[in-house]
């Protein structure tokens, strides 16, 4: 029977059940959309389901959560690492401050959809330990810098280019290794982030005391560099399922049972199906009505992330919160918005409400909260409307890439989640200037927390309009 592609790039052919009458209709993520399903015998469990959120999955869960918190740790705390840089280097001007922080953000965004489509290519493991490389180098390299403007390239390019890699090949590694569990497993992910900005900084500021900055790039270059021995064990899925087959096959000939020696054959067997292969780069998605409101989302999101923590810092100073209070500010949220990513995590996956309810939800509450952050001097009114604004932090981490497994295609996820990726990249070059623009016209916060706001809120709404556009582009799917 010749089959099609529906709108959202996933083929039929790999997803498609069939009805009573024979015929089939397009599905997505996995699951067909039927009113009458014909009965059929559950499809033996192969080697590679048993192993599917078990056993040494976690323990790969628990690599990539340890790699998120050193890597976040260093971008969340940047500002305190540029701030040692200017000490060191006088001469600094604001411009090439600029270029270190344009470069760091914009290769760390920019290029996740090559280091995806690697990813595809050459496995995850070996670009990720790549980008520790990079990284590890270019902290190491930096101790021999005498300007900012070589800074740029090794604490800029270099430390931005080797985080994208480290990244980006979690999105490709996770979905192979949790299936029914993804949601709690991605949350558990993201929350790193969170707790690494939180805790990197009390660290940095006792190195730089005793130490200095040059010495300090070289415990950080150490420090990265024994990330390289736990990626080491985020090995390829089908290895690992190979190497679970060979293990099962030599206990079944040491109980010299023939029928389970049966049964393991058939499982041998059914495991190693040709899975459906894994797309590079896939350009056909800019043609799918469903894919272009994420793309509408990320425009709105990135409005106000990741600089809404900036913006915040800078206002609280402008009406007289002190240092201290600042730093408070920023750590209580960040340890809230990791508590909140593994909160949605579990509730997700014992799936209380659905994804993009929860992820339309937490955009519009933090938008509005967002909104109301310069409505008050009060420290415990900001330090409140500032949690509300954590919901989209939160919302977006902890649905986004389960989100996009599931429309798409885990197969599909090196391109899905590299192009928003790499949209958000070049929007992260835009939106700062025009925000603190806002600030220099008015000569107030209340328009740039409002722009911030409004981007928020209408992220939420592109995602709440997906029900529209699939009944307007007449496309089939279900909605998690």
């Amino acid at each position: 029977m010749e089959t099609k592609s529906n709108f959202l790039g996933v083929d039929n052919k790999a997803f498609e059940e069939e009805t009573i009458e024979g015929k089939k209709k397009p599905c997505i993520g996995g699951e067909t959309v039927l009113s009458e399903v014909k009965p059929q015998q559950p499809r033996p469990t192969t080697t590679a389901d048993e192993l599917k959120d078990t056993g040494y999955a976690w323990l790969v869960l628990a690599v990539m959560f340890l790699s998120n918190v050193v890597t976040a740790g260093y971008i969340k705390s940047f500002g305190v690492i540029y701030n040692a840089v200017e000490i060191a280097y006088p001469d600094t001007s604001a411009t090439a401050g600029g270029v270190v922080v344009a470069l760091l953000s914009g290769c760390r965004n920019g290029l996740a959809p090559v280091v995806g489509a690697a990813a595809v290519q050459f496995g995850a493991r070996p670009v990720m330990i790549f980008g520790i490389v990079l990284c590890s180098g270019g902290l190491f390299a930096s101790f021999f810098c005498n300007s900012v403007a070589t800074l740029a390239i090794t604490l800029g390019a270099m430390m931005g280019t080797g985080m994208c890699a480290v990244e980006t090949c979690q999105i490709v590694v996770m979905p192979e290794y949790f299936r029914n569990k993804k949601e709690l497993a991605n949350s558990i992910r993201v929350a790193g982030y969170p707790l690494g900005g939180a805790a990197f900084p009390f660290f940095l500021l006792p190195f730089f005391e005793y130490f200095g900055l040059k010495l300090t790039f070289i415990i950080l270059s150490a420090l990265f560099a024994q990330l390289a021995v736990f990626v080491f064990l985020i090995r390829p899925f089908s290895t690992h399922v190979k190497m679970a087959e060979v293990k099962k096959s030599r206990k079944e000939k040491a109980s010299k049972s023939i029928s389970n020696g049966a049964v393991a054959m058939d499982d041998s067997k059914l495991s190693q199906e040709k899975p459906i292969k894994a797309k590079k780069f896939d350009l056909k998605l800019f043609l799918n009505p469903i894919y272009l409101t994420h793309i509408g989302m990320i425009v709105g999101f990135s409005a106000a992330l990741p600089h809404a923590q900036y913006f915040v810092a800078v206002y609280g100073k402008a009406i007289g919160f002190s240092l201290e209070q600042n730093s408070i500010l920023l750590a209580y949220q960040a340890v809230l918005d990791s508590f909140t990513r593994l909160l949605l995590g579990y509730m997700l996956d014992k799936k209380i409400f659905k994804k993009t309810h929860c992820f339309v939800v937490c955009l519009v509450v933090a938008g509005i909260g967002t909104a109301m952050i310069p409505a008050s001097t009060n420290f415990w009114v900001v330090m409140f409307t500032f949690s509300i604004f954590s919901l989209g932090s939160s919302g977006y981490f902890a649905n986004i890439n389960v989100i996009l497994i599931d429309q798409f295609g885990e197969h599909n996820v090196a391109s899905s989640w590299g192009f928003i990726r790499m949209i958000q990249g070049i929007l992260n070059f835009l939106y700062p200037p025009l925000l603190g623009y806002l600030v220099d016209v008015t000569g107030s916060y209340y328009l740039t927390f409002l722009t911030m706001g409004i981007g928020l809120t209408c992220a939420g709404l592109s995602i709440a309009s997906q029900p529209l556009v699939a009944r307007a582009a007449k496309i089939d799917m279900i909605f998690y």
